[in-house]
Formats: structure tokens, sequence, C-alpha cells
């Protein structure tokens, strides 16, 4: 079990009491409308495997179900919930005496399960990717792949478009079809898959995204065939993993046995049963949608159900901005780490005039515009921990605890911006490309003119005017008031620019009265 403690707002524990496993994870629903993870567990107990070779839960099963509960209860407890929300799906949704198992959870812990649909499902689900990824405004397939159902839903950042649960959980399609029976296999998820992929591959989704620990082994493992490093173990919510990635990885575990899956790497012996029928079902989604993009998300069934039972309730306060994800993330960072607002603001704004009016120079796309504005906004949150070095603190900050819809790369040179904002040495991260390297300089070189051009943090400039003249850049700046303290600052930091853009920067003040 891994914890993080933290200060202020309501602790909110939400248990998914899935086919697969039971999951457990509390959250600090914080003032500011930031979701702080304090503590996650799992509990593999394949309750739908045994449902779908019996009908029922077992005695054993009840008994192993109500003390994982009970001891998913302690640890909430422990950490302080004040809010305890358990839901249940596909093998309650199919077990003949789910009630009995229901009520004896109920007696010996106390805690109420909700039954939850299969379109209740993929909603929770689709609400959490919303809340970690930034999907942008075209449509996505998200795939949540579960012991009892497989959940497909189609949206983008603003809604949910479609949401269908399928009878294809692992736990599920083992039962049916035991370990040797590939062929009838393939041929049951085509046939199951086919109309609902036919329905939402009509709206061309950009992009799959992958949840759920099935979904997530098989992503683990393939980003090892890309790279040595686990990705999967970095703190980002969302990550990508290459179609060519992903297609060897589902032929590779296809190859292997069940005995030899948890020598591959990032699938474990608890994995190794059930593995394969995920890179069935993830190999007909690969065939189904034309997409060159595929990201795993970590954020799943148990995130939607805190996202939701913080929302529904007054008193909490809370609503994440789904539609504009990625500056809901920032501010909430901005907020959590006492970012002067004003000063940050500003910084922004005029390191954005600079890049607009260099386009020219850098060459820089709009994407690397917008990684811009996130380095400006953030620039100074390392001063939370110290203000000498707050570069190199505000880059691990950045980096620890990334802001969501993010990718690693994005936040890798948002970091490396920040980190070289106030010295001016860039360094550039052993994983990112030259490309990118590239983009650091650029970034951190704006950022550090337009960090000096408000060194007093008073906003004195009332205009800033940039163009450029063959190799000199002409910055025109009007104020009211004294900028001794910002010219000071830009004589130390214009260096920079000069050095990568290969040019001279000229600057001129006016009075705002003139």
């Amino acid at each position: 079990m891994s914890s993080l403690i933290v200060s202020g707002g309501v602790v909110v524990a939400a248990m998914d009491l899935g086919s697969n496993s039971f999951h457990l994870a509390v959250f600090r629903v914080r003032s500011d409308l930031g979701l702080e993870p304090i503590a996650k567990e799992r509990e593999m107990l394949r309750l739908g495997e045994r449902v779908y070779r019996d009908g029922v839960f077992n005695d054993e099963a009840i008994q192993e179900a109500v003390a994982t509960v009970a001891r998913f209860l302690s640890i909430s407890q422990s950490f302080g919930a004040e809010v305890v929300v358990a839901k249940a799906t596909a093998s309650f949704r199919d077990a003949e005496n789910a009630q009995e198992l229901i009520d004896a959870i109920h007696g010996h812990t106390g805690v109420k399960v909700q039954v939850i649909s299969g379109h209740e499902e993929a909603s929770l689900v689709f609400d959490a990717i919303r809340a970690a990824c930034h999907l942008g405004s075209r449509p996505v397939l998200g795939a949540d792949l579960g012991g009892g159902s497989l959940e497909l839903m189609l949206g983008d950042q603003r809604q949910l478009i479609a949401g269908r649960s399928l009878r294809l959980g692992v736990g599920r399609l083992r039962a049916k079809f035991g370990e040797d029976n590939v062929p009838a296999l393939d041929n049951y998820v085509g046939h199951e898959l086919q109309e609902p992929l036919a329905t939402m591959v009509n709206y061309h989704p950009t992009r799959l995204i992958l949840t759920s620990g099935t979904m997530n082994a098989i992503g683990r493992f393939a980003l090892s065939l890309d790279s040595e490093h686990d990705e999967l173990d970095d703190g980002l919510l969302a990550r990508t993993v290459s179609r060519p990635a992903l297609e060897e990885a589902t032929s590779v575990i296809r190859a292997t046995s069940v005995e030899r899956r948890n020598s591959l790497k990032g699938i474990d012996a608890r994995r190794a049963t059930t593995v394969g029928f995920g890179a069935v079902i993830l190999g007909h989604l690969l065939d189904a949608i034309s997409v060159d993009e595929v990201w795993l998300c970590s954020w799943a069934l148990r995130e939607g159900i805190v996202l939701h039972e913080a929302e529904s309730q007054e008193h909490f306060a809370f609503s994440i901005n789904r539609s504009d994800l990625r500056a809901d993330s920032v501010r909430e960072l901005m907020l959590r780490y006492r970012v002067d607002a004003a000063h940050a603001n500003f910084v922004t704004r005029l390191a954005l005039q600079i890049f607009d009016a260099l386009v020219s120079m850098h060459g820089l796309n709009a994407e690397a515009r917008q990684r811009l504005a996130v380095a400006a906004q953030l620039h100074d949150i390392g001063a939370f921990i110290n203000r000498d070095e707050h570069d190199r603190h505000g880059q691990y900050l950045v980096t620890a605890s990334p802001p969501r819809g993010f990718t690693r790369r994005e936040i890798g040179v948002v970091g490396a911006i920040i980190g070289a904002h106030t010295k001016g040495e860039v360094v550039v991260p052993a994983d990112l490309g030259a490309d990118d390297g590239y983009e650091i300089q650029v970034g951190a070189a704006i950022v550090r003119l337009a960090d000096a051009l408000d060194r007093s943090h008073q906003q004195l400039i009332q205009d800033l005017h940039c163009t450029v003249s063959g190799a000199v850049i002409h910055l025109r700046l009007r104020a009211s008031s004294d900028l001794s303290a910002e010219m000071y600052a830009l004589r130390r930091k214009r260096r920079l620019v000069e050095s990568i853009l290969a040019c001279q920067l000229h600057v001129t003040i006016s009075d705002a009265t003139d």
C-alpha cells in the first residue's frame, strides 16, 4: 500500500468491487478543487470466474469478499475517511445470490454496496478518464477491461457520446473458453465487438485510451519493448504507447504460454492467466480503428466514484472543469503551492506575446506555445519549497506532481524550461530528443525575458511591443513607473535568447503618458 498524507479538505474512500479485483482509493478532496491521493490498495479475488462457472458466490468467495471490504474499511478509517462509497460491477450483476453477499458485507462492516449498471460503470470510468487525460474536442475511444465486462466509451473532453458494456470480461471469457480454445475465443470476441465498434468507428476516433489492470499490464509490457524504463511507475496519470509496440506486445503475449507470461516485463503472476484474453480483445480493437496514438490511463472506476461522490454532495462545493482539464489542473497546482498568480499570469502574457512575435526566428508550433504558457504559469512554483534555487525545486515539483492531461514528454519539456529559467543553464532530460531540447532552450530564454520584465512583481509594464528586424529583436516598453529593477534583471537574462536565436536584443522604454 502506498500513501501520502496531506492537510485540509474532506477524505473520501471509494471501493470498486470488481469481478477480477477489489480496489480501494482514498483521496482528499481539497478546498482548492484538487484531488490528493492518500492511499490505494488492491486485492485480486477473481469472484467473476467463480460466478461464471457456478452462477453464484460460494461460501469461500463470500468470506474473502467480506474480509477484503473489512480490511479496506480499516485502511480508510486509519486515514480519516469521512465518506466511504462502495460500488459493485459485473459479477454482482450476474450472481444469483448477489444480495446474500451484499447483506453479508453490510452486516459485518456497515458498508452499503451499490450494484451499478454497465452504462453507469462506463460513465464513471469516462469521467475519470476526462479528469486525467486531455482529450480535446474530437472523439476518442476508451476501453476499460475488467473481469466481467468490457466498457467501450466514445466521447470528447466535454461529454460521453456513447457507452457500451459488453460481456467480454477476462474472467468470464476464461470460464467460457479455458486457456486453449483460441480460435473459438477469437471468433466470439470478433463477433461481439463487431456491432458496437462499427457504430463508434463512424465517429472517427482520433485516439484509443486503455485503462484498468489488464490493459495497463499489456501496456506496461509494450512500453518495455520501446524503452528500458518502466514508465507506468513515473507518477503520471496518462502516458502514450506506440501502436507498433502494442501490436508486438499482443502477439508476444498470445504466443507465450501461461506458465511463462509472468517473465514478461510488466506482467506479474496474478495476470498471467488472464492477460491473454486481454491481448485478444486489444488486437480486435486495434484492427477496428485506424489510430496511431494510444494512451494508457491510470485512473478508472474508483477515481470516477470519488469524482461523482464529491460533485454530488453540496458540502464539498467541488467541481472539476473537464472541458478545460489542463488549465484547471495548472490552476490547481498554483493554488496548492501558493504561486503569486498576478505575477505568474503577467509573465505568461508577456511570454506569449514575445513567442508570437519571434515565430519567424524560432519556428516553433502551437503545441510548443501551449507548453511555454504552462511553464510560464508555473515558473515560480518551486518558491513554495525555497526561494533559493526555486527553478530546480520547481522542476522537481512539476515532474513529481504533474498536472493532469499532459504526457510524460510534455511534462519533461515544461519541467526543463522551469528548471532553466533562472540561471539559463539548460539541461535536456535524457529521454527527450533534439527537437525537445531546442524547444526547451527557446522556452527557457523567453520565460527568462518575461520574468525579468516583472522583476519587481508589480506588473509595471502597461504595453509591450516586440518586432524583428534582421537579426535584431526590438522590444518597446511603455510604463508609468520606474523600471530600474526590470532593466537590471533584463541585462542579466537577455544573453540566452541572444545566443540561441543568434540575435541582438534592443530595448526602448517610453512613458505611458507619451
